[in-house]
């Protein structure tokens, strides 16, 4: 079995020729470009039984030659491990009984049974491949690729290929890192985390691109705090970039939003787990993701105020004079915030913010220059460091929730931040706990922080609104003046009956045991 390590990174056409020619690559002594014809053929079972099962098994053609290839799903976040068995075949069409490893080919013959494999996708790909050396001795496989991917069930569909691939030869992953940082500060490029196959069995579908929660993250009850920390940062990383199809290709608002939380979960992570892990080398690493919060933020918040918080007004006013301009205006100034924000998931400051985070995770660089009641805190059990990390964030969460009735605005603001930090925390180790002890602790808080941000809600609404005002011409103005007091005052109105629930609410969770305390160690 031969091990493939890489990183994919998509661009446009234009940008993938001029990576072509980059002068980036000349520090890495490129050896000469080869340019190759692929043609690839994907099977599976009517069912996508062997996708299910997270397997692809493809045949390509090299000149006169066919190479039979089964891979397993890929593990990782931004760069993929995955097993790849090979084998020659006289013909196009694969051959089970030549897999090699015998627990793999009895599994696909289980599943190929019943109803057996047929061509599913074809790709024909153009190839331009380099080999790369570092300074270290590390080599990696350059290869850019153009051409499409083509179903052959269910109708005819073409989706376009135009990606770079690095894949390591011999050497040390992190050396991918640096190959694919430089390219990044070259042309425009975004992370991607579908396979060829992955695509063409979406299109096949007929799915658009999916947004994508992040998904339990599962943490051994033995683990130590650095395998936590360094597990909860590739979950973080892996979140993120999930989402970046969905943003570009299909502008679909809950991908910013699973964007956001995943760099809002990210610099909880970077805070929970303490002292032992505040290295230098990761302060950058929260800036960005800090900053990058607030950009994806702009955009989220419109969507929310279009889809939700302005629906509601004009549900229950249809007739009012003006919501439509205000409608209209809004639109305009969502559409500008969008290419905005797919201009910052094409830009290097996003890209290189998830090679960057990869690199870290990769070279563990917390270690680096930490002191020996660091790096002893760094190896003690996970739950040590877990309940330290909670009370911590429970207490801060009571401290702003103390004289509940007479919280101003900001308080409950720095209230609600609070406990979707713990919330954050909490779910970041939960699998170090019962799942029965788990469960109401986060129902009650995710409730209770549902509640807060409905009250939220209304704020951004009257700052949104007021926005909008300042930004329409003369004309307008006047007519929306006072359907701007009405969304404001309808979303004002809600809130204050929202925060009565929201202390009875918070009665309710106070109660609820602290799960972390009720574990036995």
């Amino acid at each position: 079995m031969a091990q493939e390590i890489e990183i994919k990174l998509a661009a446009r056409p234009d940008d993938l020729a001029r990576l072509k020619r980059s002068a980036a690559l000349k520090r890495f002594a490129p050896g000469p470009a080869a340019t190759e014809r692929l043609n690839t053929i994907y099977y599976d079972t009517p069912d996508f039984g062997l996708s299910k099962a997270g397997l692809s098994l493809r045949v390509r053609k090299k000149g006169r030659a066919y190479i039979q290839t089964l891979k397993t799903q890929g593990t990782g976040a931004l760069s993929s491990t995955r097993g790849e068995w090979e084998c020659p075949l006289p013909s196009s069409f694969p051959n089970l009984r030549l897999i090699a490893d015998q627990g793999l080919r009895e599994r696909v013959e289980a599943i190929a049974a019943e109803e057996p494999v047929k061509p599913m996708i074809e790709t024909a790909i153009s190839r331009t491949k380099r080999r790369l050396k570092t300074e270290a001795g590390d080599e990696i496989e350059l290869a850019v690729d153009s051409g499409e991917i083509r179903t052959l069930v269910n109708g005819k569909a073409c989706v376009p290929v135009s990606e770079v691939e690095l894949e390591l030869l011999k050497g040390s992953p992190a050396s991918l890192f640096d190959v694919a940082r430089a390219l990044a500060d070259q042309a425009p490029l975004t992370v991607s985390m579908e396979s060829k196959a992955e695509r063409g069995l979406r299109a096949l579908e007929g799915r658009d691109v999916d947004a994508h929660k992040a998904g339990p993250l599962a943490i051994s009850a033995n683990a130590t705090a650095e395998e936590a920390f360094r597990a909860t940062l590739l979950h973080c990383l892996r979140h993120i970039a999930r989402n970046v199809p969905a943003v570009l290709e299909t502008r679909a608002p809950e991908g910013v939003h699973q964007v956001r939380v995943g760099l809002r979960r990210l610099r909880v992570a970077l805070k929970a787990f303490g002292h032992a892990f505040q290295a230098d080398a990761l302060e950058p690493l929260r800036e960005s993701a800090r900053d990058l919060g607030r950009a994806f933020a702009a955009t989220r918040d419109l969507d929310v105020f279009s889809s939700d918080l302005l629906h509601q007004v004009e549900k229950a006013f249809p007739q009012t004079a003006g919501l439509k301009r205000l409608r209209a205006i809004l639109a305009d100034e969502r559409d500008a915030q969008w290419d905005e924000t797919v201009d910052t998931v094409r830009s290097d400051d996003f890209t290189g913010f998830l090679i960057d985070l990869a690199a870290a995770a990769e070279a563990r660089v917390w270690r680096a220059d930490a002191e020996p009641d660091r790096l002893a805190q760094q190896v003690e059990s996970a739950k040590s460091l877990a309940r330290r990390a909670l009370d911590k964030r429970l207490t801060k969460a009571k401290k702003r929730a103390h004289d509940m009735e007479g919280l101003s605005p900001e308080e409950r603001h720095e209230l609600r931040i609070e406990l979707k930090k713990l919330r954050y925390s909490a779910e970041i180790f939960a699998s170090l706990y019962d799942r029965k002890a788990v469960a109401p602790f986060l129902k009650q808080l995710s409730e209770l922080q549902d509640i807060f941000g409905a009250m939220n809600d209304a704020e951004m609404a009257q700052d949104i609104v007021e926005r909008l005002l300042d930004d329409a011409d003369e004309d307008a103005r006047e007519e929306l003046r006072s359907v701007a007091g009405l969304v404001s005052g309808f979303h004002i109105g809600r809130a204050s009956l929202t925060w009565k629930k929201a202390q009875k609410r918070w009665k309710k969770f106070s109660k609820t045991p602290p799960f972390w305390r009720e574990a036995k160690s």
